[in-house]
């Protein structure tokens, strides 16, 4: 499974689920890779802080992705840096789109 890093430790993210836009302490990223904005809503309480050592992920296909947004996911959706095995270098899929991250 392959997420992407959104915030580290010492960090703070926030969403506003309205208008589909994440935060990471107070800056709005620009996320032009993702099909659709971040409207779908997790049971994570926001804003929420990245103790160290730990990361907050998000999938690219926000609509259909368990991430950071759940509780379930890590310790109440902080993902202890000890679980992340390795980093994406290729991209393969689609295939017209192959190329190096």
């Amino acid at each position: 499974i392959i997420k992407r890093v959104i915030a580290v430790g010492g960090q703070t993210v926030d969403i506003d689920f309205v208008r589909g836009i994440v935060y990471v302490d107070g800056k709005a990223l620009e996320e032009d890779y993702l099909g659709s904005p971040t409207y779908n809503k997790g049971d994570v309480q926001f804003p929420l802080y990245i103790p160290e050592g730990c990361v907050f992920i998000l999938g690219d296909n926000r609509g259909d992705s368990m991430d950071s947004r759940f509780s379930v996911i890590g310790n109440g959706g902080i993902v202890d840096n000890r679980y992340i095995l390795g980093r994406a270098v290729y991209r393969f899929f689609p295939f017209n789109s192959m190329k190096e991250l």
